[in-house]
């Protein structure tokens, strides 16, 4: 995403990053970026949480007011991964496993 921000931004396209954690940032100094402690996969936060999502990207919206930075913004909620809430996929296994991916 870094790299792409660089690209985008040179063209004038604004960016916003949103990252799980602050080293990503550090490495690859994207014009603007919104380092949201939440756990993998889950971007925005508590899955179905609507108001709460809505807060995170209101939140990396507003990094779009800042000129190109990099800047780097923490959200301020911490999100933990619930081991009950494990992540799991919807989609049926194949009917047939033979044939590659």
């Amino acid at each position: 995403m870094g790299a792409l921000a660089h690209v985008l931004e040179a063209n004038g396209l604004a960016t916003v990053g949103i990252f799980p954690t602050d080293d990503i940032p550090k490495r690859m100094r994207p014009p603007r970026a919104l380092v949201a402690r939440f756990p993998l996969g889950r971007p925005l936060g508590r899955p179905d949480d609507a108001p709460f999502q809505t807060a995170v990207l209101m939140a990396a919206f507003a990094l779009l007011a800042s000129p190109a930075g990099p800047v780097v913004a923490t959200f301020p909620e911490v999100v933990a991964d619930a081991a009950a809430d494990a992540l799991s996929c919807t989609r049926p296994p194949r009917p047939d496993a033979t044939p590659p991916p």
